[in-house]
């Protein structure tokens, strides 16, 4: 009898609504030499979504992109033959943050803040155009305060805002490998 209630209860346990939530999802799709990453269930508050990937299961992982917390897919174009690619989006959430002091040199523009988070996983430097949406410049340590960011000729006047940032939980880990030439 006690067999039964057991049976019971996990059965019901397993029929929850199907409505709930699935959680953060990725998935890859291999064609040729190229990966196609999609996701789901990012969490709404993020300010950024971090994709990046690394060739080993363990190993350290390379950022490719900061996309906008509504963008589900990215392509990584022209992979190496012969190797593995391990997957991971990571939401990141920034409060927003006050334009840094910049200093145009001949190259470059010397940018210094005040660091006012206490508890940052670090900083985006954030790009803030005329009739563009805001990017991601670059990626800082903890307790940055300053940054000398290159100049392109290509490059357009833009305000620059450090945006103290957390990690949130990762995606789960998604990989393919990419066929020998």
């Amino acid at each position: 009898m006690r067999l039964l209630g057991l049976c019971a209860f996990l059965l019901l346990v397993g029929c929850g609504s199907t409505d709930q939530p699935q959680g953060f999802q990725l998935t890859a799709d291999l064609v040729a030499d190229d990966v196609t990453l999609r996701w789901s269930g990012a969490p709404s508050d993020a300010a950024y979504l971090m994709v990046e990937y690394a060739t080993e299961e363990n190993g350290e992982y390379t950022i490719l992109s900061f996309l906008p917390p509504d963008r589900q897919e990215f392509q990584h174009p022209d992979l190496m033959p012969a190797t593995t690619f391990y997957y991971r989006v990571t939401p990141l959430t920034a409060s927003e943050g006050r334009p840094a002091t910049t200093r145009p040199q001949p190259k470059e523009l010397q940018l210094t803040w005040t660091d006012t988070s206490t508890d940052e996983d670090g900083y985006l430097l954030e790009r803030r155009r005329t009739d563009q949406p805001a990017e991601v410049a670059a990626y800082l340590d903890p307790n940055t305060t300053s940054f000398n960011l290159p100049l392109l000729p290509t490059d357009k006047p833009a305000t620059y805002i450090p945006r103290p940032f957390r990690r949130g939980t990762s995606s789960p880990v998604t990989h393919e490998t990419i066929p020998a030439a």
